[in-house]
């Protein structure tokens, strides 16, 4: 069942690449609940977790050249949303929330 996943994610990302942009909803609907549920792990803060999961799905979209249909979509998924918290906790190391 994975293999056909992988399959039909990869069909999904050349058809967004192609200009099908409702390809995208597809793979949000195959992921988004579990990469939401990952990013709630990480962030144990609901609100920031559908931020992060929302901006993840919008950096997919907008390097979806970039994607290599070898790899599978889900590791590069991933890869793309653990950056972003990297950032994320990089940048609240910088700027350390204060109570007033």
């Amino acid at each position: 069942m994975a293999g056909s996943t992988d399959q039909e994610d990869r069909e999904e990302m050349a058809r967004l690449n192609a200009g099908h942009d409702a390809a995208l909803n597809v793979l949000m609907g195959r992921h988004s609940e579990r990469l939401f549920h990952y990013l709630l792990r990480q962030l144990n803060n609901e609100t920031d977790a559908a931020d992060l999961a929302q901006e993840t799905f919008v950096r997919v979209y907008h390097n979806r050249a970039r994607f290599d249909p070898v790899q599978r979509f889900s590791t590069w998924l991933y890869a793309i949303a653990t950056n972003l918290l990297r950032d994320r906790f990089r940048w609240h190391s910088r700027h350390p929330q204060v109570s007033l």
